[in-house]
Order: structure tokens, then sequence, then C-alpha cells
């Protein structure tokens, strides 16, 4: 007998391809109004982040708005903020945490940015017409060396607390008003203007001629600020932590005022400092 005929192999399927799933986009479609496209962030903006900057940013100069980014979970706090940009043709876009640190370049964003136009910094001329015209009022605070971005941002929520006019520097030292001084400022860099000025000398000696006197603080020279007689038309000149004021205007100080305490160690930290001299000013010119 022969033997069984075996049945004829099958042939092998090929084998299954896996499927590969697209990711996720990392950043939702980003809704552009009709007739708008997408532009690059230029030279004279600034992504602004920080709640309380953005907030105040929205809240005093609109129409310097660009662009907003904003975490899902800030969405509903920033409605008013999303329906401004839906009827004026704004960009917005609704990214995760990590993208808003990448847009920003900081672990600080607090779930909000704003592209917008710089925040403009003033000339004398454009300060002397606000004091003129008194829509500034207070006493002013010139920073003299002082060239750190943080102890700028802290300087100015300190001065908006205690009323000061404006914040004047000399245009070679004063540090640009950057989103990180910004953000320290909590919304104060939209309230206090700062005014730089090319010729700090001659400048401060104008405004002496306006009413001004120039008081000079230190920690080791000068009346104890306690004892001092500070007015609304004051110039309180800030040093840096090392050299602090320095010669040429100190030769101008109308008063020189120090800061009591230990000596313990050689100064304060400016914006330390700030407050404690902004508290004093304010205590002798709004008594309780």
């Amino acid at each position: 007998m022969k033997p069984p005929r075996k049945p004829p192999l099958k042939p092998l399927k090929p084998p299954l391809k896996p499927q590969h799933r697209q990711p996720a986009p990392s950043l939702p479609p980003t809704p552009v109004p009709p007739g708008q496209q997408v532009r690059h962030q230029d030279k004279t903006e600034e992504k602004f982040h920080g709640l309380r900057a953005c907030e105040a940013l929205f809240a005093r100069r609109p129409q310097d708005i660009i662009r907003v980014y904003l975490t899902e979970e800030r969405r509903r706090q920033f409605v008013k903020l999303l329906d401004f940009c839906a009827k004026q043709r704004r960009g917005f876009q609704i990214v995760a945490p990590e993208n808003l640190q990448r847009l920003t370049g900081s672990i600080h964003h607090e779930g909000i940015a704003i592209l917008a136009r710089e925040i403009p910094r003033w000339d004398l001329a454009e300060l002397m017409q606000a004091i003129e015209s008194q829509r500034l009022d207070g006493p002013l605070l010139y920073l003299d060396g002082v060239q750190n971005p943080h102890n700028l941002g802290t300087i100015l929520r300190t001065a908006a607390h205690f009323g000061v006019a404006a914040i004047l520097g000399a245009a070679s030292d004063l540090p640009s008003l950057s989103p990180a001084a910004v953000r320290v400022a909590e919304g104060a860099a939209e309230c206090v203007p700062v005014c730089v000025l090319a010729d700090p000398i001659a400048d401060l000696t104008r405004l002496k001629k306006a009413g001004f006197r120039v008081v000079a603080t230190s920690s080791h020279r000068g009346d104890p600020i306690h004892a001092a007689t500070i007015s609304q038309k004051s110039i309180l000149v800030l040093g840096g932590e090392g050299e602090g004021v320095s010669r040429p205007i100190d030769a101008i100080a109308d008063l020189r005022l120090r800061i009591p305490g230990t000596n313990v160690v050689e100064s304060l930290n400016v914006s330390v400092a700030c407050g404690i001299v902004l508290s004093e000013a304010w205590r002798r010119t709004h008594p309780a």
C-alpha cells in the first residue's frame, strides 16, 4: 500500500505590520482670526509672564497685546482676556505647562504669558510734563548703580505700595524692564513709570530747580532716617550694594540719611533698604 499523501502546506501569511499611532500633538491648534497670520516676536516685544503681571498688562494697556498663551487651568480665570482676543483679532493658545516653560524660559510662568509690546521707558521731558500737569504726585526714587533686574522688580513693587511717583536711573545703568523684572514686580511695572536720565547730574539739578530735594541714603553716613523730614518733593537716592551712592550724586545731595543698625554687616540689600526708606517717607507724609 502507498503511504497516505500529506496535505499540501498552506502558504505562510506575511507578518502583521506593527501599527504605529501618531503621538498626540503637544500643543492644541491655535485659534487665529481670519486674515491674521502667525508672526514672530519682534525686537520691541516681550513675552511677559506671571499672574499679576499679565492681569495688570491687560488692565492697563490691552492695545499692546499681540498674543496670549495660557494653560487649561487658567482658561476660566481669563475669560475676559480670551474674549478680548477673539473680538480684537489677537491670537491665543492653550498650552501645556512644560511648553509654557519653554516659551517663557522660566518655571515661574504661573500658567500664563502674553506677547506684548515692551513697557515704554520715559525720558526727563516726559517726566517733567507729567509732574507739571500734576499727573504724577509723590516722591521720586533714584537708583544709583542698581543693575540687577530682580532688584528692580522688587523695588517697583515696593514703590507702588508706598506711592512713589516714578523711578529714575542713569540710561547706562538702569536695567531694562525684562519679563523677569516685570514678573517680580507683581503688576507694579504697569503702574510706576521708569525714567532713564541721559545726564543724571544735569537732570537731577533741573529737578532741584523745580522744587525737589535730593536725599542720599546710606547705612553709615548722615542723620538717622527716623528723625528726618522727608517731603513729597523729595528724590530719594538708593545706591548699589557694593559702592553705595556715587560721589557725583552725593555731591549734589541736599540731605544725607542713614538707616540705623548694628553695623555687623557692611550694608543692606538694596530692595530691603528701599522698603525701610519708603516706609518712613510714607509715614512722614501720610500721618495716621
